[in-house]
């Protein structure tokens, strides 16, 4: 009996340590383990990405700093590089000027040290938006056109923000064919490509040209399907603003009632995500950009596409 006992044990014991061995094997095939500080920052990032992903701006904003310290506390260069991009939209998005244009420049240095073209690009893309939100629209149109002959063959989400860039820069510039041309063309590339984010933003953009020119009709066909994009992505920053946008549409075709229907949806979606949106009457509201949310409404304001795919 005490044999059987002390062999039983024995087999026991090897059991414990091949189990052992077999989950340590395990462990390392899950790679090395999290640094306290990089765990640190993918609690952070899961947590921005997720506020970001149900539209919830400021939080989103707030949350991508705290993962940009913890970037860079670590000194991971290509955190930096990501979270700096991502906070320069959302910046962006919620009309946060200096905050993009500073986010921006640094993703682009690092992206520069790191020798990340693509990354580049999309920080040079997101300056380009800046100077665009801000009125600068000569600078603007340069910075876009310099883009888009970089990223037309490489990149087809930053081609869309670039053609968008475009066709809102001549818009400012009442330049009404050439920003008829590269809404077209975005238009196009959009469909074939089947981003429906960038589609979107673009159809908006294209009814924000119709309206100024007083093409009331085809500006309410055109986001009536960014609408419809939009809430099939459930993009709630890009829906408030084609309801705001198509509430403005609205009012000029005589639909007072209607209007004040779309500008009510609107502004429940605002709450929401922290967007600012004006309801006077008179103001004209565009869609600005966010990759992917959107810009923030404000009276007389420009709307370029979101980096959906970009960054953000």
């Amino acid at each position: 009996m005490d044999v059987k006992v002390s062999s039983q044990a024995k087999r026991n014991r090897w059991w414990v340590m091949l189990t052992g061995l077999l989950l340590l094997l395990l462990a390392a095939c899950g790679g090395p383990a999290l640094t306290p500080l990089q765990a640190q920052y993918q609690r952070e990032q899961e947590r921005a990405l997720r506020y970001h992903a149900r539209g919830e701006l400021p939080r989103a904003l707030q949350a991508y700093q705290d993962s940009l310290r913890w970037a860079e506390i670590a000194d991971d260069r290509a955190a930096i590089v990501t979270q700096a991009l991502n906070l320069g939209t959302v910046a962006l998005a919620l009309g946060e000027w200096a905050l993009a244009e500073s986010s921006f420049q640094q993703a682009q240095r690092t992206a520069v040290e790191l020798r990340n073209v693509a990354s580049e690009w999309r920080a040079r893309l997101g300056l380009a938006q800046v100077s665009l939100r801000q009125g600068r629209f000569e600078a603007a149109l340069t910075a876009f056109q310099h883009a888009l002959a970089e990223v037309r063959e490489r990149d087809t989400a930053a081609a869309l923000v670039a053609l968008n860039g475009l066709g809102l820069a001549h818009q400012g510039l009442e330049q009404w064919s050439d920003a008829y041309r590269a809404l077209r063309e975005a238009e196009i590339l959009a469909r074939a490509h089947g981003n429906e984010r960038l589609l979107a933003a673009t159809l908006a953009n294209q009814a924000a040209l119709a309206l100024r020119t007083g093409q009331f009709s085809p500006a309410a066909t055109r986001l009536d399907e960014a609408i419809a994009l939009d809430r099939n992505t459930e993009n709630l920053p890009g829906l408030a603003q084609d309801l705001a946008l198509l509430a403005r549409v609205r009012e000029q075709m005589g639909d007072g009632p209607g209007a004040l229907d779309l500008y009510r949806q609107a502004r429940i979606i605002a709450r929401h995500t922290g967007q600012f949106l004006p309801v006077e009457s008179g103001h004209r509201v565009d869609r600005g950009s966010e990759g992917d949310s959107s810009g923030r409404l404000q009276p007389g304001g420009l709307k370029s596409a979101e980096q959906s795919g970009l960054t953000p």
